[in-house]
């Protein structure tokens, strides 16, 4: 009895604990026929114990593929005592009460009681972990997918340094193979100046003193030997259980920092450009940050700082900062975001406060692929244009209404230019006359100065010797204006043939300096030849000699004492080079460009009341103008002068000039 109660305690244990477990229990006999079905098992399979219990368990939850199977392995196992899938865990389909098949994991055990072959089966869902599985692997496969066919190179470093992984990227734009390990490790792989940034780069991201958003640029020499240049971020993932180290991502700016270089050799070229003309030009990159601007702008708008400090500023806060100077700042500023939108060339006028009226084109930059890569702006000031434009419509008006007014005085203006052209013509020669008609008095005045002069005659006391050399001094400079004007005439109307011959230029000049030497040393001015020899060519020697001679008594004549006058030539090309430079009062900017016309004189010449005629550079001019040549001058009030007169080195028109 006691026995009896024994085995009834052990049986009711062994069912509640059936009943509590949270693996579905199924137990079957030999016939397939459910016999124990617990709670979990109603919940896995939606059938209650009432609904399984004396069914056969394969018409509850094997799927229909699986039934022949299922038969035979029970037939097989009652016959043979064998069973492949006994006491193993199993994964495998199962189909619920509503049709869904999910995902089982199973134990089989048999065991043999009242002299039966019973199986029991213990089940645990797993249709959600496999579902999770099944989403990490993909999840995994589609991070590898991601990271391998990165555009950028991924990396992780241990905590040591040591190399642990980098992506195909890597092996494709270094050319090293997969797997790649150096014997330096990573680091052997860049460029020997770049080693100390990256260990301290990668010390700051494991300190955490260095985030993602701090890049730095390294170089990495590939497997070719060229140098790669990499942009690279280091995210601190050492307390990540799932990586443990310091990942590194490097994108490849090797052609990028070319590009950027090229850019920056065509910007200071552009600079250059830009920097001589009289536009103010702003040009903007994709971010509408200034990338050059010129001089011309920054003093068209009065900026603060200078053209370079304004590089890299913002456009749109700049815009907001000039905008009070235009007549109405908010049409600017909608004008600029017009423009920028439209992507297209504008031209249009904005209105400054002071009244100047700008005229503004704007030019996107696109790229080939549409693009904006940058904006260019052009400012230029119309406002002399404009007034001229108003004055040009008040001046048509005016014409239209004088038309007929003029129209009938045209015959009168007609007689009038005539005469004007009889009066010139008349006045030419006039000059000629009345010069050539003063050198026979003057050459009478001259001889008997010099009659007077001679010892011979009688002596002269001191007032009478001064008033003779007075006489001979004004006579001979009557002499030569009288000559200058004969001979400007000539030349001026090309009546003059040259008379071309093989010329030593230097030594001409060091004649020239020799004879005019005794005019310089009693003025106190130093007068020398600047350099040694010098080229020769074809040139009329004597009007070529009178061009350097006039120079050079201009030179020593507005030099004050202790100054310095120097003579030079040399060759510039296939021409020759003659120049005179001194050191005295200089002329005017504003009058150099008259300095060539006949009777004029600077007009610090005038207030110094140096003497003179006006004629002498006239005459140079003249002269050099038959050799083919030119002549001109740079000067600075008050520091000196440099005429430079410019011949070829081999005469025009077989020998002949302008005169021939």
């Amino acid at each position: 009895m006691i026995e009896s109660d024994i085995a009834d305690f052990d049986l009711a244990r062994s069912r509640a604990r059936i009943r509590a477990a949270l693996d579905g229990v199924i137990t079957i006999d030999a016939e397939g026929i459910v016999v124990e079905w617990n709670p979990a098992a109603e919940r896995i399979f939606g059938y209650s114990a009432d609904e399984a219990v004396g069914r056969v368990m394969a018409d509850l939850i094997v799927p229909p593929a699986m039934h022949a199977g299922h038969r035979d392995g029970m037939a097989r196992y009652l016959a043979s005592g064998e069973g492949r899938v006994l006491d193993q865990r199993l994964e495998m389909p199962a189909i619920t009460a509503d049709g869904r098949e999910i995902t089982i994991e199973l134990t089989i055990t048999s065991f043999t009681a009242g002299g039966e072959q019973w199986f029991t089966g213990w089940a645990r869902d797993i249709t959600d972990l496999k579902r999770t599985e099944h989403a990490l692997a993909v999840s995994e496969q589609r991070f590898q997918a991601v990271v391998e066919h990165s555009s950028d190179v991924i990396t992780i470093i241990d905590r040591d340094g040591n190399w642990l992984y980098t992506s195909q990227a890597g092996t494709r734009l270094t050319g090293y193979p997969k797997g790649f390990d150096p014997e330096g490790g990573i680091f052997s792989l860049l460029h020997p100046e770049d080693t100390g940034l990256a260990l301290q780069t990668l010390q700051e991201v494991m300190a955490g003193t260095r985030g993602p958003d701090e890049p730095v640029e390294l170089r990495i020499i590939d497997a070719d030997g060229k140098t790669l240049r990499f942009e690279t971020v280091g995210v601190n993932m050492l307390d990540n259980p799932a990586v443990e180290g310091v990942v590194l991502h490097a994108r490849d700016v090797t052609e990028r920092h070319a590009a950027e270089a090229e850019l920056g050799l065509r910007t200071q070229q552009l600079a250059g450009v830009l920097g001589s003309i009289q536009l103010g030009v702003l040009v903007e990159d994709r971010r509408r940050h200034v990338a050059v601007v010129n001089d011309a702008f920054t003093k068209m708008f009065s900026t603060p700082v200078t053209a370079g400090e304004l590089v890299g500023a913002d456009c749109a806060a700049m815009a907001e900062q000039v905008k009070d100077f235009f007549l109405d700042p908010a049409r600017f500023v909608e004008g600029i975001d017009r423009c920028i939108a439209g992507r297209a060339p504008v031209s249009e006028e904005v209105t400054l406060a002071d009244g100047r009226v700008l005229e503004r084109d704007y030019l996107p930059v696109l790229s080939e692929a549409g693009d904006i890569d940058g904006h260019i702006w052009m400012y230029r000031d119309v406002t002399d244009r404009k007034r001229a434009e108003e004055e040009r419509e008040h001046m048509l008006e005016a014409e239209r209404l004088a038309r007929r007014s003029i129209e009938a005085s045209q015959a009168v203006l007609e007689v009038q230019n005539r005469s004007l052209r009889e009066l010139d013509r008349l006045k030419d020669e006039v000059v000629a006359t009345v010069s050539h008609e003063l050198r026979t008095p003057l050459s009478s005045i001259v001889s008997f100065g010099e009659l007077l002069d001679d010892v011979q005659v009688g002596p002269l006391n001191d007032e009478q010797q001064e008033f003779v050399t007075t006489i001979r001094r004004n006579a001979d400079r009557l002499i030569r204006v009288v000559n200058d004007l004969l001979l400007l005439a000539r030349l001026e109307s090309d009546t003059i043939a040259l008379a071309y011959e093989p010329v030593d230029l230097a030594d001409m000049a060091r004649s020239v300096v020799a004879a005019y030497q005794p005019m310089a040393e009693e003025k106190g001015i130093a007068l020398a030849i600047a350099g040694g020899s010098g080229p020769s060519g074809l040139a009329d020697r004597e009007r070529l000699e009178q061009v350097v001679s006039n120079l050079v008594t201009n030179a020593i004549k507005f030099t004050p004492p202790g100054g310095q006058v120097a003579v030079g030539v040399r060759e510039i090309g296939s021409s020759h080079c003659i120049e005179v430079t001194d050191t005295g009062i200089g002329i005017p900017a504003d009058e150099q460009e008259e300095l060539f016309q006949r009777f004029f004189r600077a007009s610090n010449a005038r207030e110094a009341t140096i003497p003179g005629t006006g004629l002498g550079l006239a005459v140079c001019h003249a002269i050099v103008r038959l050799h083919a040549g030119q002549i001109d001058v740079h000067s600075t009030e008050g520091e000196g002068s440099t005429f430079r007169v410019i011949i070829p080195a081999r005469p025009l028109d077989d020998g002949m000039g302008y005169g021939g």
